[in-house]
């Protein structure tokens, strides 16, 4: 392990700023939904940073913010917080064909695609609205990979922002279209991947799957991700056909584009894109963190 290494380790530590500045209508969700307050705050950061010194192998950003999105994901448990902490960077270590956070840059090809949108505008819960279109998936020009990348980019973007660190994520599935060619993207592996992603290693907090104008035959498709999924997650998923007033019932016509029956104009992920283009300096900066074990550069 390298000096260097050990130092920005220490000097994350070192931090003890627990401020936020979030509004006051954030605070009170917060208190409601987590348990969060100032003190709670500054108690549960001070715990997980005694058990990072535990851990000389692992450097993290020295922000009091990023320990608060572990946090904020386990409802203020340290151990758990910490235990996430340990998995989502296991998890770019083990497996960074599709864990790593790529540039934005490296995703054109999957962007130009038009199969993933994060909604600009939050739902009536504050949450944010990721939509994926299955059938916009085409193997010969992004990879099952890169397109399992982005979607990490994608989340990588949101949790950076405290309201979504605490209302959370709500994600659009959309079916149509489903066929064999897509057969790859629902095999035990992704789908195993995939439920470890939400379940246990990233920080956010999954609060809804919403399954529209799926085909007869999806059920071919849960039967290989649900073996995987606990029973709270289970109840999360709900199906809607082809009918968007079923959707509506979850999530106001005014957020979403017109697709979905929306009044926000066309599918387009554009100006999402260019918003993480705008970005690039702070994906290029992940890669510095993360563990470290003897031996290596």
């Amino acid at each position: 392990m390298s000096k260097n290494f050990t130092t920005k380790a220490l000097r994350c530590l070192s931090e003890s700023s627990t401020e936020t500045n979030l509004e006051e209508e954030w605070l009170k969700i917060a208190a409601e939904e987590l348990g969060e307050n100032p003190e709670k705050r500054k108690q549960e950061i001070a715990a997980v940073k005694l058990m990072i010194m535990n851990d000389p192998n692992i450097s993290i950003p020295n922000e009091d913010n990023f320990l608060l999105r572990f946090l904020r994901a386990r409802k203020f448990d340290s151990k758990k917080a910490f235990q996430m902490i340990q998995r989502y960077y296991l998890m770019k270590l083990k497996c960074p064909e599709l864990f790593r956070c790529p540039l934005p840059s490296e995703c054109e090809n999957v962007f130009d695609l038009q199969a993933q949108f994060m909604l600009p505008n939050r739902d009536q819960l504050g949450r944010r609205i990721y939509i994926i279109r299955v059938d916009n998936f085409d193997a010969s020009k992004a990879s099952i990979d890169e397109i399992f990348r982005a979607n990490v980019l994608a989340l990588e973007q949101v949790v950076k922002e405290e309201q979504t660190q605490i209302c959370g994520i709500v994600v659009v599935l959309d079916m149509a279209g489903l066929s064999l060619n897509h057969a790859k993207f629902f095999t035990p592996y992704y789908a195993k991947k995939t439920v470890e992603l939400v379940q246990e290693t990233f920080p956010l907090r999954f609060k809804g799957f919403h399954i529209v104008n799926e085909p007869f035959y999806f059920d071919a498709v849960m039967a290989v991700i649900k073996p995987f999924l606990k029973e709270k997650m289970k109840k999360r998923i709900y199906l809607h056909g082809n009918d968007v007033s079923s959707l509506h019932g979850f999530m106001k016509p005014e957020i979403l584009p017109l697709e979905y029956g929306g009044l926000q104009g066309p599918f387009d992920n554009k100006p999402w894109y260019l918003e993480l283009l705008s970005d690039e300096e702070h994906y290029k900066n992940l890669d510095q963190f993360g563990y470290r074990f003897e031996g290596e550069d």
